[in-house]
């Protein structure tokens, strides 16, 4: 059959379009050929078949712009994930280099533990954070990772439960891993346990998170001995900014 061709497109439209169905742009039919003779020899089920596929041309037309909104839409949403992975937490503090010897709280645990009477500790959240970037930066070889550097861990403290938020560098960007833990004492012993997260800003379903601890356990290895220490301790309570620690009477 002579076919109309869209001189935007170049798409073959029936005889009968006034429109092209698949761009929607004003077909030329002063081109078309007129040959009544070709028309009147078609039979009736071939023009019913050529009727039912202009019809049909305009819901090809909203299944395309469906699947086109679609992926826009799906992109969107990708980089808008993509965005929360790779942004810091809110309330990240600023990086700071402090002068001042942070409090030698490994001593002070092993002194508690070693005392023959009950003995109570307190921190503050400034204190327990000046001590961990100095602990920690004696083990940088431990914590860096291929293609990971790690960068500083720092703790926030409220009640009932602290959050440990690890900052590490890609290729000069910093990528952060956060994790909530819930800290009780169950039997005597201390018992801490993950109970949400977040990635960048991404929150993670608390399920899932529960094996997450496994991205911290660069972290745990390192704190080896402070972690021995506080589990020798009768009791830990977190409060707003700051932890008290109680040791067990001899």
């Amino acid at each position: 059959m002579t076919m109309l061709i869209c001189p935007d497109c170049r798409n073959e439209n029936e005889i009968e379009r006034i429109y092209c169905h698949d761009c929607g742009t004003k077909l030329d039919r002063s081109k078309l050929k007129k040959d009544k003779a070709l028309v009147e020899a078609e039979k009736p089920e071939e023009t019913q078949k050529r009727i039912r596929r202009m019809f049909g041309g305009r819901s090809d037309i909203y299944k395309y712009t469906f699947l086109k909104v679609a992926k826009i839409l799906l992109g969107a949403c990708a980089a808008a994930g993509l965005l929360l992975l790779i942004s810091p937490p809110t309330d990240m503090p600023e990086k700071k280099k402090s002068s001042e010897l942070p409090r030698q709280i490994n001593l002070d645990l092993e002194n508690a533990t070693m005392a023959h009477h009950g003995t109570q500790l307190r921190y503050t959240e400034q204190d327990v954070n000046a001590y961990l970037a100095s602990a920690l930066r004696n083990k940088q070889a431990a914590l860096d990772k291929p293609l990971l550097h790690f960068e500083r861990v720092i703790l926030k403290m409220d009640e009932g439960r602290c959050q440990i938020t690890a900052e590490r560098s890609l290729f000069g960007y910093s990528l952060y891993t956060t994790g909530i833990f819930q800290v009780s004492t169950v039997d005597g012993k201390i018992v801490a346990s993950i109970c949400g997260g977040d990635i960048g800003r991404l929150p993670i379903h608390p399920e899932i998170m529960k094996y997450g601890d496994v991205i911290f356990s660069d972290l745990w290895k390192a704190l080896d001995r402070e972690r021995k220490l506080v589990a020798k301790l009768a009791a830990i309570e977190f409060h707003p900014q700051s932890v008290l620690l109680t040791a067990t009477v001899q």
